[in-house]
């Protein structure tokens, strides 16, 4: 969807200037194959403190432009820094597009114009995004003293009050003095919603100017922290306090604006976009065919179209103007083989169409977004996926989602309202939210103790986003290199964990449970001191470094979706050896996780049996101090060791 360009000028503000044609498009990457969040420390990175904002007046405008018979909003962004230390080159950045214009920049330091003050005007692209509109504006502001201020004014135009959803308080630095204002003309009808203001010390004020029959409103803010940036946090719309800009409608010069003043309107606007393609039916009706040859039963049609798109339409993040919410004509995805997931909806919609099925388009906003359709605003969807209507039953199919098989939905979207096409009317629905159940990551293992060392065999099973997360890693890497980066990933890079005759299932067939089978050696698994054997039956020990260090985050913690990691290992005790220790078991009970680790004796053999289940991905800061006396419980009982000893003693 479109990038939102007021938050986009907030944030890249304080990038550094080297960095900012990279780093301001750097998002998450949710999937790697060597590195797992398991094993990392949860903790945040603090904020830039080279300087801060003294003063921060930001004003906004709605205006009528006779010319071109519209509304606009007029923005001024008067920012004043001021340096904490000697030689600070700020990189200062302002976001643009084709519906945003910057009608003048100015910078001072000192108050003195700074010498060659020549901006830059560029275009950017990111990985994940084939082509933007957005642009950027930036250049660098040397504060050569400590204490120099400087001082940069933008002056912005937006052609359409549609785009203009958000104003957010916070900055990249620490903030001692803002004030916002807003000035609405009684011809305008826009509501201010305001979001996150909890515990800010925020003041509203209200006036009326009669020269331009307009209502003044005024936030004032003191002392305002700076972002921070912490991985895995919940998006800014649930964090910062901020505006939500909703513009309803306008009656100004004769002329009758409709914005969105209900869902009604949003999905009027979004319903014209979609009625004005022009698809080329003929091309879609023979890929239907095609794909569905041969296929009697009308579910393996639906899966035939929803996989073929999945596998061979490439995602990628198309942003431009009006093409941020248009989807593009199905037949020109299937042409390009690439789309967005408005295209890719797009594509999966019309194909299945003309299999004879009922399929819609759905606009919904990830869990990145706090909002949903009671605030209709361009600001509360990010996304767009295919509804099914099949035998009674609504099918959601989101074909970015690759690997993921039908009736499996990714965290990011489960519970979220969906706007669903019916017509010239619409469906509000929401995605069924999956237990923690759908994502399986299990593994058996049968060992024995071969000197200093463990061997034996292994076959290890995944399911739903655990499945997902794996094989878009293995798909990613070259097929010649795909073995052995499996082997990689299996030994978490531990070159004593030695892996061979490595067998899996098809990495290709979201339908199915990925799973891998081979035999193992663990070096020096097993460790002899006087005739007694000391051993670890689990090298991997998720969670052990998940500690949250509590004095450092600020923001929840949100995991990329729920875990149901199982293991159990069965331990052959060497012949005239017994158990002498065991470790205690372990069971935490907590309504969002469980840890359960449990050890049972038999003649000749220890079973060793794990379950770690998260239920709720949503960790609240509140919660901290218990996850981490539950992780140092678990780490606790993670390093205890089996010994055995010979019968005798």
């Amino acid at each position: 969807m479109v990038y939102n360009f007021q938050f986009a000028a907030l944030t890249n503000t304080f990038i550094l200037v080297a960095d900012i044609l990279s780093l301001i498009m750097i998002k998450l990457i949710t999937v790697t194959i060597a590195v797992l969040l398991f094993s990392l420390p949860l903790k945040a990175e603090k904020p830039d403190s080279s300087a801060i904002i003294t003063l921060s007046k930001n004003s906004y405008a709605f205006v009528y432009n006779k010319k071109n018979a519209r509304v606009e909003v007029k923005e001024i962004l008067n920012t004043v820094y001021t340096s904490s230390a000697y030689m600070v080159k700020l990189p200062i950045a302002e976001i643009y597009n084709n519906d945003v214009t910057i009608d003048d920049v100015e910078a001072r330091v000192d108050n003195h114009s700074v010498h060659d003050f020549k901006p830059t005007y560029a275009y950017y692209s990111a990985d994940d995004v084939f082509f933007s509109d957005e642009k950027i504006c930036y250049f660098p502001l040397l504060l050569s003293k400590k204490g120099s201020s400087g001082n940069v004014i933008f002056t912005e135009s937006v052609d359409d009050p549609r785009y203009f959803t958000t104003i957010y308080f916070n900055d990249g630095f620490a903030i001692k003095q803002k004030q916002v204002t807003v000035k609405i003309p009684r011809w305008m009808n826009a509501e201010l919603k305001e979001m996150n203001f909890g515990d800010y010390h925020i003041i509203k004020s209200k006036t009326y100017d009669s020269n331009s029959d307009a209502d003044v409103i005024t936030y004032s803010i003191q002392n305002l922290p700076a972002m921070n940036r912490e991985e895995n946090s919940p998006g800014p719309t649930y964090i910062y306090p901020h505006l939500l800009v909703m513009c309803k409608s306008a009656t100004v010069d004769g002329h009758n604006f409709k914005y969105f003043g209900s869902v009604a309107d949003q999905y009027d606007w979004y319903r014209s976009l979609v009625k004005s393609m022009d698809h080329n039916n003929d091309l879609i009706l023979a890929k239907t065919k095609e794909l569905t040859s041969g296929l009697g039963a009308d579910m393996d049609k639906i899966k035939a179209i929803f996989y073929y798109v999945q596998d061979n339409i490439r995602y990628i993040a198309f942003e431009d103007g009006l093409a941020g919410f248009k989807p593009e004509k199905a037949d020109e995805v299937l042409r390009k083989k690439y789309g967005d997931c408005k295209g890719m909806a797009n594509l999966t919609k019309e194909l299945l169409t003309a299999s004879g099925f009922d399929a819609r388009l759905c606009w919904l906003g990830t869990n990145h977004i706090a909002y949903d359709y009671e605030t209709p605003s361009l600001a509360v969807d990010n996304h767009m996926i295919c509804a099914l209507i099949y035998k009674g039953k609504t099918i959601y199919l989101d074909a970015t989602q690759t690997y993921l098989g039908i009736n499996d939905y990714a965290e990011r979207i489960q519970g979220r309202q969906v706007l669903m096409e019916d017509g010239d009317k619409f469906i509000l629905n929401r995605i069924p939210v999956a237990g923690a159940t759908q994502n399986y990551d299990f593994e058996t293992c049968k060992l024995s103790i071969a000197g200093n060392n463990l061997t034996g065999n292994i076959a290890h099973l995944w399911k739903g986003e655990d499945k997902e997360d794996f094989l878009v890693g293995i798909n990613g890497i070259k097929k010649e290199n795909a073995d052995e980066a499996i082997k990689r990933f299996l030994s978490k890079d531990n070159t004593d964990y030695v892996i061979s005759n490595l067998k899996i299932s098809s990495i290709t067939d979201p339908d199915k449970d990925f799973s891998a089978g081979y035999n193992v050696e663990i070096k020096n698994g097993a460790s002899l001191f006087s005739k007694a054997y000391y051993v670890d039956l689990d090298p991997e020990k998720e969670l052990i470094n998940a500690t949250i260090k509590i004095d450092e985050r600020k923001h929840d913690f949100w995991f990329a979706h729920k875990i149901n990691i199982g293991k159990e290992t069965e331990l052959t005790i060497p012949a005239n050896y017994k158990a002498s220790a065991v470790p205690e078991n372990l069971n935490i009970v907590n309504p969002d996780y469980e840890f359960h680790i449990q050890y049972l004796t038999s003649p000749g053999k220890i079973t060793y049996k794990k379950n770690i289940l998260l239920k709720n991905t949503h960790l609240a800061v509140a919660k901290f101090a218990q996850w981490n006396n539950d992780i140092e419980q678990l780490a606790k009982t993670y390093n205890q060791t089996i010994i055995l000893k010979p019968v005798t003693e």
